[in-house]
């Protein structure tokens, strides 16, 4: 038996070192899907949740460390790992695109937002040099990723897949001088005997539908082919991160190897996560559990309470915005990925729908598409916008509820099939309606506590 915490996502902001304060720093701690300003003091609170745990000494982390590639940050970052570190805890990390951002940012009330300094990808290296790779059988220095020794019989492929850098639309993946350095290791490691897992910071399966169509390139590149590389070579789990969601996806190499990518949310954002494995010779149980309070002015909530209002502000303060103050809402729509510039050109069908969702419900929608009966009493009154905002929630923390049968699948799929033969005529949203069934409901695997099976190689 062999038992292990992965965190990922850190985002970790170093505010008190980096003295940020004023009005541009307020909004971007009130405006980030994240609890950035509170990102320290929720780090620490993990830390002492890991250190609780006196029978787990191994640690993954899987990239993401720091919020924009600060400096400051990820100095400040080496010591409370070596907090950990210095407690009898093995900490392996990956950096990732975040680590090493084009764009560090620092706030004072003097000067707003201004340009901090950062850490090339060789200073990154040093920097983390003692979390994995000091500690390496093997260190593929070009890309930052190794392969370690977790325990006897126990060997960690940790895979740096930043790509080409930052660049939204950019590969994430593994090149060709990285891909022959793993496919040595992977043969060595089968030579071992030992049970090899991976971990990246992308996520090597879509968590769902939705991910695959609107976010291609969130995915590790060329992913089933490197997943069916893992699973064919004996890799049975891969743990990952980035999607800021929970998620549990397996593959199936056309050899009959069974892979599972077990991506786990940002610490620092709702659900705040915190996964443990227990691997037996039969079975990998994964048990999510988060952080319950911490040291910062949580204005008599729970964490849990305090991070998911957190979460739904800026969903709800867009929809407020659209309806009813439009300045507002061109401020903050790049926040979400719609340019100020476009916003503002199309705001005057933005404030008309924004008021139009405002006041719609299920009853009057179902009113407006003549499927009123179709309606679950239940639902009637409920805003489609708070329903949404539900959803989206859902994603995040995983296990997303609403199954055929339930009041919200029956009454939400209802409205759609009115407007699904207009938009199947749209260029890309012809499988629009499996993917938001997949977005109501996941069908698959457990995505906060399973018991997976450990399936049986076929070399």
């Amino acid at each position: 038996m062999f038992r292990f915490y992965q965190i990922t996502d850190l985002h970790f902001y170093a505010a008190e070192e980096m003295h940020a304060e004023g009005a541009a720093w307020e909004y971007r701690a009130k405006y980030d899907q994240k609890c950035v300003a509170e990102s320290g003091a929720i780090l620490e609170a993990a830390i002492d949740k890991l250190l609780a745990d006196r029978e787990t000494d191994v640690v993954l982390i899987s990239g993401d460390l720091v919020s924009d590639g600060e400096k400051e940050g990820h100095y400040a970052l080496q010591k409370k790992l070596r907090r950990l570190k210095d407690c009898g805890k093995k900490v392996f990390v990956l950096t990732a695109t975040h680590d090493i951002c084009p764009e560090p940012k620092q706030y004072s009330k003097s000067t707003g937002e201004t340009r901090a300094q950062g850490l090339t990808k060789e200073e990154l290296l040093e920097v983390y040099w003692e979390f994995g790779p000091a500690q390496a059988l093997s260190v593929h220095k070009e890309s930052f990723s190794y392969v370690a020794q977790l325990a006897p019989g126990y060997r960690l492929l940790a895979l740096n897949d930043d790509g080409v850098g930052w660049e939204p639309t950019g590969f994430h993946g593994y090149f060709e001088s990285e891909l022959a350095w793993l496919r040595e290791q992977l043969e060595i490691g089968k030579q071992s005997g030992d049970v090899m897992f991976a971990m990246g910071h992308h996520p090597l399966l879509p968590p769902g539908p939705f991910y695959a169509m609107y976010s291609p390139h969130d995915v590790i590149g060329n992913h089933e082919e490197i997943a069916t590389l893992l699973a064919d070579a004996g890799v049975r789990f891969m743990f990952t991160g980035h999607t800021h969601m929970q998620n549990i996806a397996s593959f199936d190499t056309p050899r009959g190897n069974r892979i599972f990518d077990i991506n786990t949310a940002s610490l620092i954002g709702y659900p705040s996560p915190i996964r443990k494995m227990t691997l037996t010779d039969e079975t990998m149980t994964v048990e999510t559990s988060h952080i319950e309070t911490l040291d910062y002015d949580l204005g008599g909530k729970s964490y849990m309470e305090y991070s998911r209002d957190h979460f739904e502000y800026m969903l709800r303060d867009i929809f407020a915005s659209a309806a009813n103050d439009i300045a507002h809402f061109c401020e903050v729509s790049e926040g979400f990925g719609l340019p100020k510039e476009k916003a503002w050109k199309l705001r005057v069908p933005i404030r008309m729908l924004g008021k139009f969702l405002d006041r719609l419900t299920f009853r009057r929608a179902g009113k407006l598409l003549f499927c009123a009966n179709q309606i679950a009493p239940e639902m009637a009154s409920v805003r489609l916008c708070d329903f949404m905002i539900d959803v989206v929630r859902n994603l995040y923390g995983g296990d997303e509820p609403y199954a055929p049968g339930t009041p919200q699948f029956d009454s939400f799929m209802a409205l759609y099939r009115r407007i699904d033969p207009i938009l199947r005529r749209v260029k890309g949203l012809e499988n629009l309606q499996s993917v938001i069934e997949g977005t109501l409901y996941d069908s698959g695997w457990p995505d906060n506590d399973a018991v997976l099976p450990v399936s049986e190689y076929h070399p």
